[in-house]
């Protein structure tokens, strides 16, 4: 029971432990929210949920994160990450929860925030340590099968595309199975990193650019794998 209750603690935050983020244009009701990440490259995150009442006493609850810029980003930027973002949900569809991007006075300065739809994370399906345990998952599960074969493919075609990407696989929490056993991408800041960047930087050898493909490349190749492992009997992989 006790670690149940810090389980729910940590991911929904002691309603006395919940700072108001100070982004002028969120709704002040929806201000309170739990910090839950710290982890990531670009942003923080932080995570509440809105009550709505109707006028027949019936009330609905949406969960959402705010991803909290580490750094300071132009309107320029700002296009630049929502067009990457809304190429990846293009081609994913539903892996890729519903976000928004938006300017606003953040801790009194202007910034980007990213508002998504929340992800209730049950599995890191891009861990390799997990390899036995994700292919019988992906066996009992046959739409996320499905939704990691179109990872997979959509992946690998933007890598031999006119302008060769690699998608983010770096964070190791960036691909997961949230709690109804789908797969997620939750990631919304810089989801592509570009191959052509490592010739175009001049003398200077970018080492964490590299490090950062060639991880992503190889956790890529491990979906793969256990997608073909995962393939019923008989089935196409």
């Amino acid at each position: 029971m006790a670690d149940k209750e810090a389980l729910e603690q940590a991911t929904e935050g002691r309603e006395e432990d919940r700072p108001a983020l100070d982004i002028a244009c969120i709704n002040p009701k929806c201000r309170r929210a739990a910090l839950v990440s710290t982890t990531g490259n670009h942003c923080q995150v932080w995570r509440g949920t809105r009550k709505r009442r109707f006028r027949s006493g019936a009330e609905t609850y949406t969960e959402f994160v705010v991803k909290y810029p580490l750094d300071r980003y132009s309107d320029a930027d700002a296009r630049i990450l929502a067009r990457q973002y809304f190429q990846l949900r293009e081609a994913l569809g539903e892996i890729v929860p519903e976000a928004v991007f938006a300017m606003s006075c953040i801790d009194g300065e202007p910034n980007l925030f990213v508002l998504a739809r929340a992800v209730n994370v049950w599995f890191n399906i891009a861990n390799p340590t997990n390899r036995e345990e994700a292919i019988g998952l992906l066996r009992d599960h046959p739409i996320a099968r499905a939704q990691l074969g179109v990872f997979v493919r959509e992946a690998k075609r933007w890598r031999k595309g006119p302008n060769p990407r690699v998608i983010d696989l770096y964070g190791l929490d960036n691909l997961v199975m949230d709690n109804q056993r789908q797969i997620r991408f939750v990631d919304s800041f810089y989801v592509f990193f570009f191959e052509d960047m490592l010739h175009l930087l001049g003398g200077d050898r970018d080492y964490e650019l590299e490090e950062k493909i060639a991880v992503s490349l190889r956790r890529l190749g491990y979906l793969e794998e256990i997608l073909a492992l995962s393939a019923p009997p008989g089935s196409p992989v």
